[in-house]
């Protein structure tokens, strides 16, 4: 059985990225995505097979990336994805290339999320545009006809994997779209306890959404803590900013994963506080190595994280305040007798877990 799966794109060293890379080592497949960067991604010899890339780099204009995202999946898939028996699709743009798929060829799509800045986070995103005619044209207008294209394309999968509970509901909200659950994988055994270190760890991608500028807010007036903070992304330079000039915190940017396995086996705990985070894996991972994350209470992380048990949790709609008094309540002790429930919490999320759920679903689709 021959296998492709097809993903939007490589941009970061992202949990979905970690998932293809592992999910097609498991099945055999091939890769095609859009683009791949690779000083921010995955190095490519991590690939198990074969490897389409349709287009070159991230394009500077936000409106014309989404375009060329579909022009391209349109357009230059087609004579690809009819070699396969079986075509994985994982991602939203991508959605777009099921057009092509021979009647009856055997098909699923693995979702992150619903497209958030056009369903669940629209509010917030048209809020934050300060042009008046940006808003109108970009949400008012635009998010429909991303919308329509997103549901048109969903429409032809007849089976849809959601990674977390919290993604399931998001599908039914906003696209009435049943799906079954199968969490990220996370390798357990690549995240191993060490020592019992004096330092907070945040180690999630550096953006917008997943809020790592409040952290080291926070940090700024708790100068006997100290706090570490080993990733990049696309708000990496106002978290540089906002760390100048305070000596207890460290911003590392993208870090080796020899290194990011020594920096959370040997931390006290992990910080983790995005936006309606979509599954979690950052916070898993920490606690496979025994480490406590202290997250907000939000999606996927009220299915991952047990409060007081293997983590601490901060309200929804926390305040610097909350994240402060949460880091003062982890002390070192607290941290360590959480050690054995954190490893235990996490066997639930394994790469094992992961590979024996996603066959099943490949023999329930080939039937």
């Amino acid at each position: 059985m021959k296998t492709l799966i097809i993903h939007d794109r490589f941009q970061f060293r992202g949990g979905a990225e970690r998932l293809i890379l592992i999910m097609a080592k498991a099945l055999n497949a091939d890769i095609m995505t859009e683009f791949w960067i690779d000083e921010e991604t995955y190095d490519k010899s991590e690939i198990p097979h074969k490897l389409y890339i349709l287009d070159k780099g991230d394009p500077n204009l936000i409106v014309w990336r989404y375009f060329r995202a579909q022009l391209n999946f349109l357009l230059k898939t087609r004579k690809i994805i009819r070699q396969y028996d079986l075509v994985i699709f994982s991602g939203n743009n991508c959605l777009t290339s099921s057009i092509h798929l021979k009647i009856n060829q055997k098909h699923f799509l693995y979702c992150h999320s619903p497209i958030r800045h056009v369903f669940d986070l629209f509010k917030r995103s048209r809020q934050e545009q300060e042009k008046l005619w940006k808003r109108i044209i970009y949400y008012d207008i635009g998010a429909w006809g991303i919308r329509i294209i997103y549901w048109l394309g969903l429409s032809r999968f007849k089976t849809v994997v959601a990674n977390s509970k919290n993604v399931q509901n998001r599908l039914i909200k906003y696209c009435r779209k049943k799906s079954q659950v199968i969490w990220p994988p996370i390798q357990i055994d690549k995240f191993k306890w060490i020592s019992q270190g004096d330092y907070y760890l945040s180690f999630g991608r550096v953006s917008a959404l997943k809020r790592v500028g409040d952290i080291v807010k926070a940090f700024q007036t708790m100068p006997d803590k100290k706090l570490i903070v080993s990733s990049g992304g696309d708000d990496l330079e106002n978290v540089k900013k906002l760390a100048e000039g305070y000596n207890n915190i460290q911003v590392l940017g993208w870090v080796e994963h020899d290194k990011l396995r020594e920096l959370v086996g040997n931390c006290m705990a992990s910080i983790y506080i995005p936006i309606d985070e979509d599954a979690g894996m950052a916070n898993i991972e920490s606690m496979a190595a025994g480490k406590p994350p202290i997250v907000n209470y939000d999606g996927g992380f009220v299915e991952s994280v047990e409060d007081q048990v293997s983590g601490k949790f901060i309200p929804k709609d926390y305040t610097i305040k909350d994240l402060q008094e949460a880091v003062e309540w982890m002390t070192p002790d607290k941290a360590l007798s959480m050690q054995e429930s954190c490893e235990k919490q996490a066997q639930k999320f394994s790469e094992e877990r992961f590979v024996r759920e996603i066959k099943e679903t490949v023999k329930e689709v080939y039937g």
